[in-house]
């Protein structure tokens, strides 16, 4: 087991990984398992963003396994979101057909986002630099990769001088909560979506 930085032809993989470990979201946001078109298009914008950011857990024949996205600068995202045309290739996706769900998802997601919006603009949970999304395929769960990728995701914060880290969790995955709490971070607080509270947590560097 190694982890390395993500290549472009992982993220088909790492989008599978998302859907398998986080279906109840999934299925909730898009009231169906969407086609994977779907998740790699939302993948392949974050993965563009900052690619030094990106992360992943392969085993020894190289199969990704797990993964995680470390932004150092969060904003970047919706900027080249819409001056990079992936808003429009995103609606040219989903109108075509090629995401396999309707006009729900998009305004669930739209409201879930204003919520984060809001949470992100505190000074008290504010942080540029997340763990914007981690995951360990089921099968390879309680190996320790999560705790390697966090440990990358760390080294690469340090290097870019990053002083305040951000995360959201679910508060019943007790396990990922364990293990923010063993790398360092605290809770400060929780925000709202629609499938219910995700808890914030900080890590100040030194």
């Amino acid at each position: 087991m190694r982890v390395d930085r993500a290549r472009s032809a992982d993220i088909a993989a790492i989008a599978a990984i998302f859907t398998e470990c986080f279906r109840d979201s999934v299925l909730h946001h898009c009231g169906r398992l969407p086609k994977p078109l779907a998740m790699e298009d939302v993948f392949t914008l974050v993965y563009q963003t900052e690619p030094a950011a990106a992360f992943v857990a392969r085993d020894a024949t190289g199969t990704v396994v797990g993964y995680c996205f470390a932004p150092t600068k969060l904003s970047r995202l919706w900027i080249r979101a819409i001056l990079g045309g992936h808003l429009c290739k995103w609606a040219w996706h989903w109108l075509s057909g090629q995401y396999g769900f309707g006009l729900y998802p998009i305004k669930v997601l739209f409201m879930n986002k204003m919520a984060f919006l809001r949470s992100a603009l505190s000074p008290t949970y504010g942080a540029n630099a997340r763990i914007l999304s981690i995951a360990v395929k089921p099968s390879w769960q309680g190996r320790g990769l999560a705790t390697m990728l966090m440990t990358a995701a760390d080294e690469y914060f340090r290097a870019q001088g990053v002083r305040r880290i951000r995360l959201e969790v679910r508060p019943d995955n007790i396990a990922a909560v364990k293990l923010y709490l063993h790398a360092g971070y605290k809770p400060v607080g929780s925000t709202y979506d629609s499938q219910g509270e995700w808890l914030i947590m900080i890590k100040e560097t030194e």
